[in-house]
Order: structure tokens, then sequence, then C-alpha cells
């Protein structure tokens, strides 16, 4: 039967009874046969792997969109801290003489020049953190330190250039 000629080991032996018995050109049926059933089971069995790998990819991805969530979390977390502490009034918002004191601390210095913010200008980054009030919420605390983090990219830099092209066109 063309099952065992197919999942047995033995499927020359069959095929070449067929052969002398019967007729010498069953040689080109059983050869094309032979290549295509082979052909299509190499197809599956890379069509699995490449199915698991794909799968084992998207987990990837998805441990990565995580891990990526979690150290924002963290990062977020550590701000809120570092405002709890800075905030030595416990009014809910930061002066500038308490963010001044809060600069003068080395580890705190250490640990923004980790973030890549250069925090050696306090009013310079206390005017980039307030909002007119002259005073910081930590809301704005947060968010003000989370923009500065890193290097500037281009998303951040083609507003500041679109302003700045407004204000000289006037």
């Amino acid at each position: 039967t063309f099952f065992e000629i197919t999942f047995s080991g033995g499927w020359p032996n069959n095929a070449s009874k067929v052969v002398k018995d019967v007729n010498p050109f069953y040689v080109i049926f059983f050869a094309v046969y032979i290549t295509f059933v082979v052909f299509g089971m190499l197809r599956i069995i890379s069509a699995l792997f490449l199915s698991e790998t794909m799968q084992q990819a998207n987990r990837d991805a998805e441990i990565m969109v995580w891990h990526s969530a979690q150290k924002g979390k963290k990062l977020r977390r550590e701000i809120e801290e570092l405002f709890d502490v800075a905030d030595t009034s416990a009014d809910g918002l930061l002066s500038f003489k308490e963010l001044d004191d809060l600069l003068s601390h080395p580890k705190v210095l250490a640990w923004l020049a980790e973030l890549g913010i250069n925090p050696m200008a306090t009013n310079v980054l206390f005017d980039l953190l307030v909002d007119g009030d002259g005073m910081v919420d930590k809301d704005q605390f947060v968010k003000g330190i989370s923009k500065l983090k890193g290097e500037a990219r281009s998303q951040d830099l083609i507003p500041m250039a679109a302003d700045c092209q407004r204000i000289l066109a006037h």
C-alpha cells in the first residue's frame, strides 16, 4: 500500500517488486512520489520549527515590553522617593532652597548623573521643573525629571526647533 511505501523504512523493497514484476516505468512514478513526500515532510517539519521560533520571539517581545514598563515604574517610584526626601517642609511642594539642599548631596548628584541629568546648576534645573508659581509639586518633579532623563532625542528637538522658527519669524 502507499502507506507502507511512504512511512515504512522498507519502501525500496515494495517499490522494487512493482518495478520488476509489473512495469519498469514505475521507477519514474516512485522517484517523483518519494521526492514529493520527502520534500513535503521536510516543509512541514520546517514550518513547525518556524512556528515555535516565532512564538518564542513573540514571548521575548512581550517580556521586553514588560521589563521596560517595570523599569519605568521603578524609576517613577525612585523619583517620588527623592521628592519626598527633598520636601523637608512636608507641604508637597519643593522650593528652590529645598532643591538646592537636595543637590548638595553627592549620592543624589551621582544618581542624577547616572540618569543623564546634569544637576550642577540648581537654578537651571529648578527653572525647567517649575511652571511659574515658584514651587514644584511632586507630579511636576516626577514628570520633569523623567523628561530630562537621558540624551535629547529627535522627538524632543523637533518641536523645540519649530518653536524657535516661529519665534524668529515674528
